[in-house]
């Protein structure tokens, strides 16, 4: 036969010594050239073994029959004898085809019944427990009782590695040589054979079989038993046996390791499919306590039973204080009723997301979470697991663009009163200095141009009035000018010691003659007691003289502006009152705005570009004071404007005795 033939296809010669009788035609394998020669002796119509077989009779009721092929293989094909013995054996079950010997021969009877007593008891050792490892042990040691072998061992198919695996190799010499090998699943080698084919051999006359690469080569076996493995019709493996001895397995052993095998396979198997699931269970368990989720599974009375390790992380708690307590300990106690109608909406299936939910964890830190519940059973029994993720993050950020988007409408909506403004501001001083521009330049050309012709009167009038207006002009001028001071800071003051009764004695002094053109009449009433203060003495008279001019200027003919100053507990007032025509109550909250005038427009009576009262606001709030006013029309206008008694910046020393900056 050619290597990698089919092995079950030819008859063969299994070595036996019993000198059975020869088929007609066919000589003594004994003697002559037919044992020389290497032949298969004759199969025996009736018993089914060579004529030189090694075994038990096999009468008309067979526990057995048996073919043959050359090189000394024997596949066995048993058959079903009897009724079938059986035994419940703590949950595997003795197939039907194992039977006790009912033949009448004397030589197999007690024989048979021993081997069968001795598998069902190492069917009870493997079932007693099914760890692999006990198992594959107990296949390699225990079979030994049965059956007298040299080397045994289990090959486990390895199916990712698509290979056989050789595991628990038992030695009569107790050592562990060839453990641990792989063998090929293909058909060079007599595993693989097997395996694949997923029938039992036995060889009785290894050396002479040269169809196969021996996998135990070193071991120098003479013959060999093996048997796969097979639940369900899929391979868990093979067993295998060996001995020094040519011939030394009998075709009832072959029988036997088969029998025996069907135990085993359904043990390994079931071990394997806990192996497997153990390990599915670990891979599970792995997966929910790394998960970055909070996973939490309650029974229906709201119970948590379980919950993965990042929730004891992200909530603050250890398991003691989780387990068995109810789940809306994880919620703010004003909340809990909220929360427990929509736990029974979820029992009843109503509801299963949740979005951006707030939860409590211990330290009382409020987080927000995106969640999912759904029902399942286990042992039949309801629950409920819930899945969720902390979006806090999320919602922080969320409520960041929000206000980030507010804001940006806050200050687009003031880019856009700043645009209107510029265009005001644009109309106005281009209003403003061209008007005076005109009157000057109207004059001048006049008195050029007629200059003998206009008298001295005349003449003097029109100078006049080109002086009045280049002053209006030097007003705007000066106006634009301050303009560019509302930007200054509290760290660019001058801030020196002084009286503030004498900055408003300063400032009365320079617009008498504003208020002598107009038959105004100033007065004073200054509290005496005014101690000396920190102050920019250059912006606290333009203060005054802003609010004073402002008097004036909207007070008409034969009034009267009164300046008064007085002390309070801890900061000192300043008002300017006058009798002009008052200010509507409408106008009032943009008195301190750019450009504003209490008669705006054009056409307005007064000069200036109305920025006057926005630089009073402006130093006033750097003296860290405050500016108000009462007025109703037709009763005149009263400016107010404080300053805090002992204000002092940090970069001023302290020279007055027991003065203390201000908090």
């Amino acid at each position: 036969m050619n290597k990698g033939g089919d092995p079950i296809s030819e008859t063969f010669y299994p070595g036996g010594t019993n000198g059975g009788e020869p088929e007609q035609g066919m000589e003594n394998p004994a003697d002559g050239d037919t044992a020389a020669s290497g032949e298969a002796p004759p199969i025996d119509d009736d018993t089914g073994l060579n004529c030189n077989g090694k075994g038990p009779p096999i009468d008309a009721d067979p526990l057995f029959a048996v073919t043959h092929s050359s090189a000394g293989m024997v596949e066995a094909d048993s058959t079903a004898v009897g009724s079938g013995a059986r035994d419940n054996m703590s949950g595997l079950s003795i197939p039907d085809d194992i039977a006790v010997w009912q033949g009448t021969g004397d030589s197999i009877g007690n024989e048979e019944q021993l081997q069968l007593s001795a598998i069902m008891e190492i069917a009870s050792a493997i079932n007693s427990k099914l760890g692999l490892e006990h198992i594959l042990s107990t296949i390699s040691t225990e079979l030994s009782r049965v059956i007298d072998y040299d080397i045994g061992c289990v090959a486990i198919y390895e199916k990712d590695e698509n290979c056989l695996y050789i595991r628990h190799v038992a030695r009569k010499s107790g050592e562990k040589l060839s453990e641990g090998r792989y063998v090929p699943l293909d058909e060079s080698n007599l595993i693989g054979w097997v395996a694949i084919h997923k029938k039992p051999i036995l060889r009785g006359n290894i050396p002479e079989d040269k169809r196969f690469n021996e996998i135990m080569k070193e071991d120098n076996l003479k013959s060999d038993i093996v048997v796969p493995l097979i639940a369900k019709n899929s391979l868990i493996g093979t067993v295998n046996i060996g001995s020094y001895e040519n011939n030394h397995f009998t075709p009832l052993d072959l029988e036997l390791v088969k029998k025996f095998s069907q135990f085993t396979s359904i043990a390994i198997e079931k071990s394997q499919l806990l192996l497997d699931l153990k390990d599915l269970g670990e891979k599970y368990r792995q997966l929910v306590d790394n998960a970055t989720d909070v996973i939490i599974l309650v029974n229906f009375a709201g119970e948590i039973i379980e919950c993965n390790h990042y929730t004891f992380e992200l909530f603050g708690y250890s398991a003691e204080d989780v387990i068995g307590n109810e789940l809306f300990m994880f919620t703010s106690p004003s909340r809990r009723d909220e929360v427990k109608r929509i736990f029974y909406k979820i029992v009843r299936g109503e509801v299963c997301k949740l979005a951006e939910t707030p939860f409590l964890k211990k330290n009382g830190e409020i987080i927000y979470m995106d969640t999912d519940a759904t029902t399942i059973k286990i042992k039949e029994h309801p629950y409920i697991i819930m899945i969720a993720h902390d979006v806090t993050d999320r919602k922080v950020l969320q409520e960041k663009i929000t206000i980030q988007n507010r804001e940006l409408k806050t200050i687009n909506k003031k880019l856009r009163e700043l645009d209107h403004l510029k265009s005001e501001f644009l109309g106005r001083i281009s209003h403003e200095l061209r008007t005076p521009l005109s009157i000057i330049m109207a004059y001048a050309s006049t008195l050029n141009e007629d200059d003998e012709s206009i008298d001295l009167e005349t003449r003097t009038q029109f100078l006049k009035i080109i002086e009045e207006q280049s002053n209006k002009l030097l007003g705007l001028i000066n106006d634009l000018l301050d303009l560019s001071k509302v930007e200054i800071s509290e760290t660019m003051l001058d801030v020196t010691e002084g009286s503030i009764n004498e900055i408003i004695r300063i400032s009365i002094e320079l617009v008498e003659p504003l208020a002598q053109q107009r038959n105004i009449e100033i007065n004073c009433s200054l509290d005496p007691g005014i101690p000396i203060m920190f102050f920019d003495p250059l912006r606290m008279r333009q203060v005054c003289v802003n609010l004073l001019n402002n008097a004036i200027k909207y007070t008409g003919r034969n009034g009267q502006v009164v300046v008064s100053s007085r002390q309070l507990e801890r900061e000192i007032v300043v008002s300017v009152k006058d009798t002009g025509k008052g200010i509507d109550e409408r106008d009032i909250p943009y008195l301190f705005d750019n450009f504003t005038q209490i008669d705006g427009g054009v056409a307005r009576s007064s000069d200036g570009m109305g920025i006057g009262l926005r630089l009073v606001k402006h130093y006033v709030d750097l003296h860290r004071g405050k500016v108000w006013v009462d007025s109703e029309r037709g009763r005149g206008s009263t400016f107010y404007f404080s300053l805090p008694l002992y204000y002092k910046p940090k970069e001023v020393k302290e020279t007055v005795t027991g003065l203390k900056p201000i908090k």
